[in-house]
């Protein structure tokens, strides 16, 4: 489960590369644009995922939203 510091973690590195590791197992790349309390959930750009067939091929990549809940872990990248 997402803790507070994962939270922090993700509004502090707004348009920055992370690591979202899933209770699923999917682990995401993803940058996030915004991290929304309120609603419990963020909109990402998505970098890469060990699970691409999820995810509709488009020529313009469209933001993403995740629920808090469906969070295990965040993990800041360098940069």
């Amino acid at each position: 489960m997402m803790t507070t510091s994962d939270l922090d973690l993700l509004k502090n590195r707004i348009d920055r590369v992370v690591r979202i590791d899933c209770i699923d197992g999917e682990v995401l790349f993803a940058k996030p644009l915004v991290v929304t309390e309120e609603d419990e959930d963020i909109i990402f750009d998505l970098i890469s995922t060990n699970r691409p067939d999820k995810y509709e091929k488009l020529d313009i990549q469209p933001a993403y939203m995740l629920r808090f809940e469906h969070i295990a872990h965040v993990e800041a990248l360098p940069g």
